[in-house]
């Protein structure tokens, strides 16, 4: 109740400030997506404008229903979730914010762990054949809303299992519209709906674009997460009384400018990660917690030049992880550490474990566009402690006609192991610091036709990795251990249909995801990259049946994973396919002088169907939610 007071009393203050704002949100389609990144496509995963206001109130909601990611949540409103592309572990995909990689080095679970909400969030993509020491099956980049209005927005949602939700954000854009300011902030906490599945979330983001003619464009952003959640079994289902505490602060600082035939890029990124994992909540003294803080450098430089020829690039990056920990990396030597960085922030430990890793890469890249043509190649290399290895890629866009895309690609990649990959070992866990890089050649092709309201696309790809690392064991009672599968092939096409009009029928989208793997597991239950998404069938209708100001959006999605699991009983048994259904009745209505504010109901799994993500953790059935957001 402590909370919704708070909560409220933000949402109070909205109504005594005014800001100059536009009613409708707004699309972005395309944000600094810069002509001299290597990158072979990025393709949009979700735009702000085609989903309801409050339809979903965290970006791992928004990418459940892609075909192309695997979306595997260990707990309710995404408090714990792994991010996959087409058959990928979460350790495997790249996550960007705005363009700037802020990939946990530590462990894919972390990656996912960014300050925003969907409030806030204008769009996401998923980039592929991208270059460099991680995201070995692609990056899925995360663009925050900067549509250069002035506006303040409130979010205040109450639902059931104690949930409160509670979101203030903001854009003012002044000095002669060259300079935009925004800023967030929330609240999210439940009492969960098992026992020890309670959490609290806050998030605070900020970000400053400012365009001067003559120095270039520079882009800011910085951010700060908290949480605390009950892991009931999520990490091993032998401990149900798991408990983690994390914090994320991070920043970048970007600077582009256009200079005749030039263009320069060039940006240098933070983040900084604790942790503390507790195996046996509340009690350190039967099994000690596990504690971390990792430090993660990056910085990155281009210089395109435009010729008649097209555009060449040259392309380089570098990046520091730093962990120390009490169980992940190599004995701390004697003054390798300031004595400062030794004590565990407010615990009586001291950090024993520490690891540096550098790596870089470097890029060349030509890309030329013609009138129904376009062809981009690049060339380069990793540099990381394993030594250096070749990384290329090559795309090619063809519009044969007004209505029709298509387009193929090819790309070679490659993941450095994770720190945990190396060296966890816990009760049933066991790492690998003999673990080397994994390596993928995927190649991919698509098409994509539009007909008035009917839009029509495919893509499909085959992907060959190697040394792909994985966490399996060899029966039910047996421990995780990390190993690398010699080659694993996958193959996997997409499929999307969307008819969309401006009648009370607003649009009807029917996607399909079908994946499909040649490693067999012989017997080893696999955690990650076995365990995929074989067949997602998603439907979803977006209905203004009675007026304008009221809509309706439904939601199916038919579930089907590949693999097995161990049950608590010691059992392994096989996944099964398992259907939800989701719900957002809003009404929205101007009758505020110059703003808007909206009523909304939503429920999650209306069917109340028993599934998991992970084998053995059961996930929340009915969740109903309800909220206002007022807009100025």
């Amino acid at each position: 109740m402590r909370h919704l007071i708070v909560l409220a009393a933000s949402l109070l203050a909205v109504f005594t400030l005014r800001a100059q704002d536009t009613l409708n949100l707004v699309t972005v389609t395309s944000e600094n997506r810069s002509s001299i990144q290597n990158l072979t496509t990025q393709e949009p995963l979700v735009t702000v404008s085609r989903i309801p206001a409050a339809q979903a109130q965290t970006l791992e909601q928004l990418l459940r229903l892609c075909p192309s990611i695997d979306i595997r949540e260990r707990g309710g409103k995404s408090v714990q979730t792994d991010i996959g592309i087409r058959g990928g572990s979460p350790d495997q995909t790249m996550i960007q914010l705005n363009g700037v990689d802020f990939t946990d080095a530590r462990t894919g679970h972390q990656s996912h762990s960014l300050p925003v909400d969907s409030d806030i969030i204008g769009g996401m993509d998923l980039i592929e054949g991208i270059g460099g020491n991680t995201g070995l099956t692609g990056a899925v980049n995360v663009r925050t809303r900067m549509s250069g209005e002035n506006y303040l927005r409130a979010n205040l949602t109450g639902g059931r299992y104690g949930y409160a939700y509670g979101n203030l954000s903001g854009s003012l854009r002044t000095a002669g519209d060259r300079l935009t300011l925004f800023g967030a902030g929330s609240l999210r906490r439940s009492d969960g709906y098992r026992p020890c599945t309670d959490f609290t979330n806050w998030n605070t983001y900020g970000r400053v674009l400012f365009e001067s003619g003559q120095a270039g464009t520079f882009d800011a952003q910085a951010g700060w997460q908290k949480r605390d959640f009950g892991a009931a079994g999520f990490y091993s289902l032998a401990y149900p009384e798991q408990y983690e505490k994390t914090s994320t602060a991070l920043a970048s600082l970007r600077w582009m400018k256009t200079a005749g035939s030039f263009s320069l890029a060039a940006w240098v990124s933070y983040r900084k990660n604790y942790d503390c994992f507790q195996l046996i909540r509340g009690d350190a003294s039967k099994v000690p917690y596990n504690h971390h803080q990792t430090d993660n450098f990056g910085a990155h430089a281009a210089a395109g030049y435009h010729w008649r020829g097209g555009t060449t690039t040259l392309v380089t990056d570098y990046a520091c992880h730093y962990i120390l920990s009490t169980v992940l990396g190599d004995d701390i030597p004697t003054g390798a550490v300031p004595a400062w960085r030794l004590p565990v922030p407010g615990y009586d430990r001291t950090y024993t474990k520490w690891k540096v890793r550098h790596t870089g890469d470097f890029f060349l890249r030509h890309a030329w566009e013609g009138r129904r043509v376009g062809l981009q190649a690049s060339l380069g290399a990793a540099i990381s402690p394993y030594g250096t290895a070749p990384l290329w890629n090559a795309h090619l866009d063809w519009r044969p006609a007004q209505r029709w895309h298509l387009d193929a690609g090819v790309s070679q990649s490659m993941r450095l192991p994770s720190f945990t990959d190396l060296y966890y070992t816990a009760p049933g866990h066991k790492g690998n610091p003999d673990l080397q890089p994994e390596k993928a050649l995927t190649v991919k092709t698509g098409a994509a036709y539009r007909l008035g309201p009917v839009i029509l696309g495919a893509t499909g790809f085959y992907r060959r990795g190697l040394n792909i690392i994985d966490w399996v064991r060899e029966s039910a009672d047996a421990d995780w251990q990390c190993m690398q599968l010699t080659r694993l092939d996958t193959w996997g096409a997409d499929l999307r249909a969307e008819y969309r009009s401006g009648t009370w029928l607003r649009s009807i989208t029917l996607l399909y995801g079908h994946l499909w793997s040649d490693k067999e597991s012989g017997g080893m239950i696999s955690e990650y990259a076995l365990d995929y998404m074989r067949n997602k069938l998603s439907i979803n209708v977006m209905l203004s049946p009675w007026s304008d100001r009221l809509d309706l959006q439904l939601t199916g999605t038919l579930y089907d994973r590949a693999g097995n699991y161990a049950a608590a009983d010691h059992t392994t048994q096989s996944y099964k396919p398992y259907f939800l259904l989701n719900g957002n009745l809003g009404f929205e209505t101007g009758l505020i002088k110059r703003g808007s504010f909206r009523l909304y109901l939503e429920a999650e799994n209306i069917l109340n169907t028993p599934y998991f993500d992970f084998g053995g953790l059961p996930m929340p059935g009915l969740w109903l939610n309800g909220g206002l957001m007022v807009r100025l």
